[in-house]
């Protein structure tokens, strides 16, 4: 029998929230109910970005009969390809995989800049789950450059900077656990919109 969905990333961390998205959070995803490992795998590549962006069509093909969908999901900052707009890698990656024989059961998430920009889509649940008071992130959070949707210009610095404060060490396991708390309707990452409405799409509720 088929899985529904194989999940291919660049790191630890990115795979600690997309399990915890696809097994827990699927009510407020707007999707069915899946099982990992019965239903859908989260992958890491040992190569990271650059791994993920290169070699994701070798490395997802032997996958093609075991399940029926791919998502490949890789930073934009530090992939080798930054010179390149992260739409257009998208749909030069979702081209090769189709040609690889995934046709139109794969999709392709580049994150801008990194994975740590989703961090920012609730910023209380954050300070709630590091250990820091409302103001005490307030005022961290206003020294940070901010882009048009109100998150660090440098997402991973921003939240290393954070963690530093609260005496936390950077670890995937928190990953896990703001992607079970964070408010997911009104995030406007471009990236996640994308996530989500390819999951809507293959596995409505």
């Amino acid at each position: 029998m088929m899985g529904k969905l194989v999940v291919l990333v660049a790191d630890a961390d990115t795979r600690e929230a997309v399990r915890t998205l696809l097994s827990k959070r699927h009510h407020s995803l707007g999707i069915e109910a899946m099982r990992e490992n019965t239903d859908f795998r989260v992958l890491v590549h040992p190569n990271r970005d650059p791994g993920v962006r290169t070699n994701a069509v070798e490395f997802l093909k032997p996958m093609q009969t075991q399940f029926k969908h791919a998502i490949v999901i890789f930073d934009h900052e530090g992939c080798g390809s930054e010179d390149i707009a992260p739409n257009d890698l998208e749909q030069k990656l979702e081209q090769e995989l189709a040609q690889s024989g995934w046709s139109d059961r794969c999709a392709v998430i580049v994150l801008e800049p990194e994975f740590e920009a989703w961090v920012w889509t609730g910023s209380h649940h954050a300070a709630k789950l590091v250990g820091l008071s409302e103001e005490q992130w307030q005022n961290l959070v206003t020294k940070f450059a901010k882009n048009n949707l109100g998150k660090p210009v440098q997402p991973k610095e921003a939240w290393e900077q954070v963690l530093r404060a609260a005496g936390r060490k950077p670890s995937a396991r928190l990953f896990s656990e703001l992607a079970e708390v964070v408010g997911l309707s009104h995030c406007q990452d471009r990236a996640f919109r994308k996530f989500v409405r390819v999951l809507r799409c293959w596995f409505p509720r």
